[in-house]
């Protein structure tokens, strides 16, 4: 259960779709600072779920104003070389070799080049497992592309090529899709 990051919200559950709530382990309030889940879930589920529910009930959106990073997408990269088969067990030892708890640009770069390929060369879609891996390659991208920006290390993230917390990255980095 473990992921720091999720849905981004306000104090009322709000996402950026209006009528789309989340609260608990799914989203991403910022109440917490970088070392710790995304949101304290338990406790956040308890209070943003009810908050949600009297947004609901009563009605209107206040938009909040949130101190906002910088607004990513996942850029194409270069999907070259070759990549070993797509597993579950490939999958999960590319993340632990190269974005696990020590990191460094080298390292991540390689990870993002392979999660590319895989993204670009998916498995038909149709069956469960092909969705779920596919599911999991785009996280995997989404938390590789995320430490490669971050050039510093701050909370449980480690890169060993920049040890140091750096002053100009106390925010959060969002990931925007773009319409299609």
């Amino acid at each position: 259960h473990y992921m720091m990051g999720g849905i981004r919200t306000n104090t009322w559950g709000e996402t950026s779709i209006p009528g789309l709530y989340a609260c608990g382990e799914a989203a991403c309030t910022g109440v917490h600072g970088a070392n710790r889940l995304a949101s304290n879930s338990l406790l956040e589920t308890l209070i943003f779920g009810k908050r949600i529910i009297q947004r609901i009930v009563l009605g209107g959106r206040r938009q909040e104003r949130r101190r906002r990073g910088p607004r990513l997408s996942l850029s194409p990269r270069p999907a070259d070389g070759r990549a070993p088969r797509l597993t579950m067990s490939a999958l999960q030892q590319l993340m632990w070799e190269k974005v696990g708890i020590l990191r460094d640009g080298e390292g991540l770069a390689t990870a993002a080049r392979i999660l590319a390929r895989w993204d670009t060369n998916r498995q038909p879609a149709g069956e469960r497992r092909a969705h779920e891996l596919a599911n999991l390659v785009l996280v995997g991208r989404l938390v590789t592309e995320a430490a490669l920006a971050r050039q510093e290390s701050r909370g449980a993230h480690y890169r060993t090529d920049y040890p140091e917390p750096g002053p100009g990255w106390r925010h959060h980095l969002v990931f925007q899709r773009e319409p299609q």
